[in-house]
C-alpha cells in the first residue's frame, strides 16, 4: 500500500470543505404527477361514486325555493313618511317615528312569528309516501286537521289516516287505532282536533299528519327567515323565506306582514287609550289641588295685605350671591400667598425656583420672580462647570439671597392687603344677610304658594292638551309601513344548485383520493422519495439501485437486467469521485442493519472486477457477517483470527467464485472486541499490503448508526458510500449522515439510494430508468455526470 494512503487521508477530509449543497426548493410537479398516475385508479374509482353521489342526491334532495317581500317603513329621517301623515306632525301627537333597524327586529321576533304559526297551525304538517322517501303536501289536501285546543308542551309525533271512503276514516299513532267519521272531533294526546273533509279527492291510501309543538315551529321559522335593509339610505325591508313548497312559504311570509301591520296598529291603538284614561285620571286630581291653591292664595293676601315683593327679594338674593363670590376669590388669592410664603421660608427651597403655576397676578411679584428663577437656574448651569467655592457662584448666591428677601416683602405686604379686603367682604356679606333676614316670613309663605299655584296651572293646561291630541291620534292611527311587494317564490329552487352539487362529487372524487395519498406520505416516517433525502441531509447522492431478486450477485458478465446496469452507473460515478487517487478504497456502511450493505458490496466489487481491476471484498461487519455465508464459502478462518495471528495474509486472501479478479476477505468467527481488532497494527499492515495488490478495496462495515466500527475504518478508506434503503431507512436517520458529513468523520461520504422499487423509481434522477436500453454498459454514467457533477461536494471538483 502506498505511504501516502495515511499522510493524504487527512489531507482529502481536510481538503473536502464541508458545506451544504443548494437543496431543490417548493414541489416537484413531476413526482406529484408520478404519484397520482401511479395510483389513478383511486381518482376513477372516487370521481365515480363521487359523481355518483351528486346525481343520487339531486335526485331524492327536497328543493328550497326562496319566497320574497318588501315593505316600506315610515323613518323621517331615511325619506320614508307615508302619506296622510302630515296633520299628525303638526298637531305634534304621539311619536309615530320608528327606526328602520327597530322594525327589522320587531320582523324577525319570536311573538310574531308565533302568531303566525298560530293562525296557519303550521305546527301540523302532512306527508304521503313515495317510492325512497316522503313528501310533504300542502293545498290540495283531501282533509284538514284542525287544533281547537293544543297542549303547550307537546313531543313530535304522528298520526296514519286512512281513507275509508267518503264517510269514515282510520286514525293510528303510538296509543293504538280508531275509527271516526269525518268532521267529527278528536280528544287526542295532543288536544282536541277537528278533522274535516275538503273537496279534493283522495289520491294515497294513508296520509301521515306530523305534529310538533309551536316553540318548536316558531324557532324552525325564525331559522328560515331573513330579514334585512337593503342600504342605509333607504327606509325599505327586504323579507325572504325558505320554503319546500312555494304556495304555503308564500302565504306564510303573507300572513307575516298582515299580522306585523295589524300588530302595529292595535299597538298605537292601545297607547292612545291608555294615555287618553290615564289623562282623564290625572285632570281630576290637578283640578282639585289647584282650586285648594288658588283659595289659599285669595286668603293669605286678604290677611296679610301684601304688596309685589318680588322684585326686592330677588335683588337681595343677587347681592348675597356676589358678595359671596368675591369673598371666596379673596380667601383663594390668600392661600395662595401664604403656600408661597411658607414656600420661600423654608431653608430647603433656597436652591430651586419658586412655582410657576401658584405665582400671584402682581407686576412687581412677578418680576422678582422672574429675575430670581432664572438666576437661580444660571447659577445652576455654572456648577455644572465649577465649585459653589468660585467667586461667580457666591455672588449669585449673595443676589439669590437679596431677591428672596424682596420676595418674602412683597408678600407680606400681598397678603396684609387680601386680608383688608377679606374683611370688608365678610361686613357687606353680613350687612346684606341682615337685610334678608328683616324679610318677614308671612311673605317666604306666599312664594311658596304662589309656586305651587304655577305648578298646578301649568300641569292642568298640558293634561288638557295632551288630552286632546291622544284623541285626534287613535281616530288616525296608520300602520308603521305599508307593503310594496306581497310574497312571491321564486321559480326555480336556489337549493340544491344542480351544477355545484356534481362539480362538489367530481372535487370531492379527486381531493378525498390525493388527500389520502398526500396524508399517507406526509404521516409517514420512511424514506420515499428524493425530496425526503435532501430536506434531512446535504449529502450527494451518487447513484440508486432498483429492487432486486433474492440472488446475492446480479452484475455477471452478460447481465444487462436495470439493476445490472445501474451498478455499472454506481462504478462509473465511483471513478470520479476518486479520479486523483491510484489506489482505492470504498468503505460500505449504514444507519442500521437490512438496509443492503452486503449486497451493495459484493455487487460492487463484482462490477469493479468485470472492467479488468484487482478488486478486494472485505468482510468487515465483525458482527453479524453475511457476505462468505451467501457466497457459500468457509468462515473458520478470517479477519478476526488474521487480527490475532492466527492466520497468514497469504491463507486470509481468497478467491471470491464471484470473478476471476475479485477476491474476498472473511470475517472469521465473530470476536467478543470487534473494535479493538480494527485498532491493531496487524490492521494497518493489511490494508498496505492490500493496496500494493490491488485497485479497489470494497469495505462491508458495520452499520455506522449503531456501533463505530466503520469510523474506525473510515482512515484506511478514500470514500464512503452510505447505503438508504427505499421505504426502510427512517428520516430521522438521514442526521447521521449530515453529522458525518458536516463534521468532516468519513472521507469523501456519498449516498446510495438502495431497493428502489419499480413503482417509486422517480424523482431521483440519478439512475438509468426502467424504460431505457441497456446496450451501452456506461451509457448510464455518462448520462449522470451533468447531474453528479452539479449536487457533489467533493475535494478538487
Amino acid at each position: 500500500m502506498p505511504e501516502h494512503i495515511f499522510t493524504n487521508h487527512a489531507a482529502h477530509l481536510n481538503g473536502h470543505e464541508a458545506r451544504e449543497p443548494e437543496k431543490d426548493g417548493g414541489i416537484n410537479p413531476r413526482y406529484i404527477l408520478d404519484t397520482l398516475m401511479r395510483h389513478w385508479y383511486l381518482f376513477v374509482i372516487f370521481i365515480i361514486m363521487g359523481v355518483s353521489a351528486a346525481w343520487l342526491y339531486l335526485r331524492y334532495a327536497t328543493p328550497s325555493y326562496k319566497i320574497s317581500a318588501k315593505v316600506l317603513v315610515k323613518d323621517d329621517q331615511k325619506g320614508g313618511d307615508i302619506p296622510g301623515q302630515e296633520i299628525l306632525q303638526q298637531l305634534e301627537v304621539f311619536s309615530n317615528k320608528s327606526s328602520v333597524d327597530n322594525e327589522v327586529e320587531i320582523l324577525k321576533s319570536r311573538t310574531l312569528m308565533q302568531k303566525v304559526v298560530n293562525n296557519l297551525q303550521l305546527n301540523t304538517s302532512y306527508f304521503v309516501d313515495g317510492r325512497v322517501k316522503e313528501s310533504e303536501q300542502y293545498g290540495n289536501l283531501p282533509f284538514s286537521l284542525q287544533w281547537l285546543s293544543l297542549n303547550d308542551t307537546i313531543n313530535k309525533t304522528s298520526y296514519v289516516i286512512t281513507p275509508l271512503g267518503n264517510d269514515k276514516f282510520e286514525l293510528s299513532g303510538k296509543k293504538g287505532t280508531r275509527t271516526a267519521a269525518w268532521n267529527d272531533t278528536l280528544h287526542l294526546q295532543e288536544g282536541v282536533a277537528k278533522i274535516t273533509r275538503t273537496e279534493f279527492p283522495f289520491t294515497r291510501s294513508a296520509y301521515t299528519v306530523k305534529v310538533a309543538s309551536v316553540d318548536e315551529t316558531t324557532a324552525n321559522y325564525q331559522l328560515l327567515l331573513d330579514v334585512r335593509i337593503p342600504n342605509k339610505q333607504v327606509s325599505t325591508i327586504d323579507l325572504s323565506l325558505d320554503a319546500r313548497i312555494p304556495e304555503k312559504g308564500e302565504k306564510v311570509l303573507n300572513n307575516l306582514l298582515t299580522t306585523y301591520l295589524k300588530a302595529s296598529v292595535e299597538d298605537k291603538n292601545r297607547i292612545a287609550d291608555s294615555t287618553i284614561a290615564f289623562i282623564d285620571n290625572r285632570l281630576v286630581i290637578v283640578t282639585q289641588e289647584l282650586s285648594g291653591v288658588e283659595k289659599n292664595i285669595q286668603q293669605f293676601k286678604q290677611d296679610n295685605e301684601l304688596a309685589d315683593i318680588e322684585s326686592q327679594s330677588k335683588l337681595l338674593v343677587e347681592g348675597t350671591g356676589d358678595a359671596r363670590k368675591q369673598l371666596l376669590e379673596q380667601q383663594v388669592q390668600l392661600n395662595v400667598v401664604e403656600s408661597l410664603e411658607q414656600y420661600m421660608r423654608d431653608t430647603e427651597n433656597n436652591k430651586r425656583v419658586v412655582p410657576s403655576s401658584l405665582i400671584v397676578q402682581d407686576p412687581t411679584f412677578v418680576g422678582l420672580v422672574q429675575r430670581y428663577n432664572t438666576l437661580q437656574l444660571d447659577r445652576e448651569r455654572q456648577l455644572m462647570s465649577s465649585t459653589t467655592t468660585n467667586p461667580v457662584v457666591v455672588n449669585m448666591d449673595q443676589q439669590l439671597a437679596g431677591i428672596r428677601s424682596d420676595l418674602l416683602s412683597n408678600l407680606a405686604s400681598l397678603k396684609r392687603g387680601i386680608q383688608v379686603g377679606i374683611e370688608e367682604q365678610q361686613k357687606n356679606a353680613s350687612a346684606l344677610n341682615q337685610k334678608i333676614r328683616q324679610v318677614p316670613a308671612k311673605e317666604r309663605v306666599f312664594l311658596d304658594i304662589s309656586r305651587q299655584q304655577a305648578i298646578k296651572q301649568e300641569l292642568y293646561l298640558f293634561l288638557l292638551k295632551k288630552r286632546e291630541e291622544s284623541a285626534i291620534s287613535k281616530t288616525s292611527n296608520l300602520a308603521i309601513a305599508r307593503i310594496i311587494d306581497d310574497a312571491k317564490s321564486d321559480a326555480l329552487p336556489f337549493k340544491p344548485k344542480r351544477i355545484l352539487i356534481l362539480l362538489l362529487g367530481l372535487v370531492l372524487g379527486v381531493a378525498l383520493p390525493a388527500g389520502y395519498l398526500y396524508m399517507r406520505e406526509l404521516l409517514s416516517r420512511r424514506i420515499l422519495n428524493k425530496q425526503d433525502i435532501t430536506s434531512n441531509t446535504p449529502v450527494p447522492v451518487l447513484a440508486e439501485i432498483g429492487h432486486a431478486s433474492s440472488n446475492m450477485i446480479v452484475t455477471k458478465a452478460d447481465s444487462r437486467t436495470p439493476v445490472a446496469e445501474q451498478f455499472r452507473a454506481l462504478r462509473t460515478n465511483l471513478q470520479f469521485v476518486l479520479s486523483d487517487i491510484s489506489n482505492k478504497a470504498v468503505i460500505v456502511t449504514s444507519s442500521m442493519g437490512g438496509e443492503g450493505k452486503s449486497f451493495v458490496s459484493t455487487n460492487l466489487a463484482a462490477i469493479l472486477a468485470l472492467s479488468g481491476k484487482k478488486v478486494v471484498l472485505m468482510e468487515m461487519d465483525l458482527r453479524k457477517p453475511k457476505i462468505a455465508e451467501r457466497l457459500g464459502l468457509p468462515n473458520h478462518e478470517g479477519f478476526s483470527t488474521y487480527a490475532i495471528g492466527k492466520t497468514s495474509m497469504e491463507a486470509l486472501i481468497r478467491p471470491s467464485g464471484i470473478h476471476e479478479n475479485c477476491w474476498i476477505i472473511s470475517s472469521g468467527p465473530i470476536p467478543p472486541n470487534p473494535t479493538e481488532l480494527l485498532l491493531q497494527q496487524r490492521t494497518e499492515a493489511l490494508f498496505k499490503e492490500l493496496n500494493e495488490r490491488f485497485d479497489y478495496i470494497v469495505i462491508d462495515s458495520a452499520p455506522i448508526g449503531l456501533v463505530t466500527d466503520a469510523q474506525v475504518l473510515a482512515r484506511y478508506a478514500d470514500a464512503t458510500l452510505y447505503l438508504v434503503r427505499h421505504g426502510v431507512t427512517f428520516k430521522q436517520q438521514l442526521q447521521i449522515s449530515k453529522d458525518l458529513y458536516l463534521q468532516r468523520k468519513l472521507p469523501r461520504i456519498n449516498i446510495v439510494i438502495n431497493d428502489v422499487k419499480n413503482k417509486s423509481a422517480y424523482g431521483y434522477g440519478y439512475g438509468y430508468g426502467y424504460g431505457y436500453g441497456y446496450g451501452n454498459e456506461d451509457g448510464g454514467g455518462k448520462r449522470f455526470l451533468g447531474k453528479w457533477r452539479k449536487r457533489a461536494v467533493l475535494d478538487g471538483k
